[in-house]
């Protein structure tokens, strides 16, 4: 695995009661537009105090070897791991992790579905990206870690940036990005089982998230949104932040089934 360059960002203050997400402040700096399922679960989805080391960067793929990411800036899964044991692998003082605390979330595949998902020979990259992700979780088991949560990647169907395709398409974009993200989900959830499977001592859990989305894109009247496709920046008056992100009302729902799997 190689590495590169840890972000070059100053030193900064890490995680506190007083911010939990350590920097920058809350809500940090997400695609949601506001707080994400991440914060979500370490402000309102916990009943002890709940600090989150976030080191995913935006248009993150599994693993650049396999699929380049379309950003020269984002980070890989391999790369994050590489500044998760420099930064708090090895128990520092300030985050003496054990465990029994610690959980790792894993969500992984949304970047690299957009880069293939249209492309030929798409189904055997994925598979070997999808591998990936538990060769890299391995490392962390091998950290300490015993609470593993590895996300599905939500229905893109539904996302207004697709809805675009759904009629008058001749190239089968939209049913090219269907069938890749339930082939994706397909992998997932069978390479949970055998990671499951051969570490017996470890908590290992597969999340599915589709029901959030559609039942959100069924009902929007029900979250407050006008409708299905409408936008909101702020990510609160609809259920997209933008084209190709949800916003914080389904986040809010993503992040209390995590925590729900993950404390419970």
């Amino acid at each position: 695995m190689e590495r590169r360059e840890k972000p070059k960002d100053e030193r900064v203050e890490a995680p506190s009661a007083l911010n939990p997400i350590g920097n920058p402040a809350l809500p940090g700096n997400t695609s949601s537009g506001g707080q994400n399922w991440a914060t979500y679960m370490t402000t309102e989805f916990n009943t002890t105090l709940t600090l989150a080391y976030i080191f995913a960067r935006s248009a993150s793929v599994v693993d650049a070897e396999i699929i380049p990411s379309r950003s020269k800036s984002s980070f890989s899964f391999a790369q994050q791991i590489v500044h998760f044991q420099d930064a708090i692998g090895h128990r520092p003082h300030y985050a003496a992790w054990t465990e029994k605390n610690i959980v790792a979330t894993v969500w992984f595949g949304f970047n690299d579905l957009s880069v293939v998902s249209h492309k030929r020979g798409q189904a055997a990259v994925l598979a070997a990206a999808n591998r990936r992700i538990f060769e890299l979780s391995q490392i962390l088991y091998d950290t300490g870690i015993r609470n593993f949560i590895f996300i599905e990647i939500p229905p893109k169907e539904l996302f207004p940036s697709h809805q675009a395709h759904k009629s008058n398409d001749t190239h089968h974009s939209y049913e090219m990005v269907s069938y890749a993200v339930n082939r994706w989900n397909s992998l997932l959830r069978q390479n949970t089982v055998r990671f499951r499977k051969s570490h017996p001592d470890a908590k290992v859990t597969y999340v599915e998230i589709w029901d959030i989305f559609y039942e959100a894109f069924l009902r929007p009247q029900d979250l407050g949104a006008p409708n299905s496709t409408c936008v909101d920046p702020s990510g609160k008056g609809c259920l997209w932040a933008n084209t190709g992100h949800p916003g914080e009302k389904i986040h809010q729902l993503i992040g209390a089934r995590v925590a729900e799997k993950a404390w419970g």
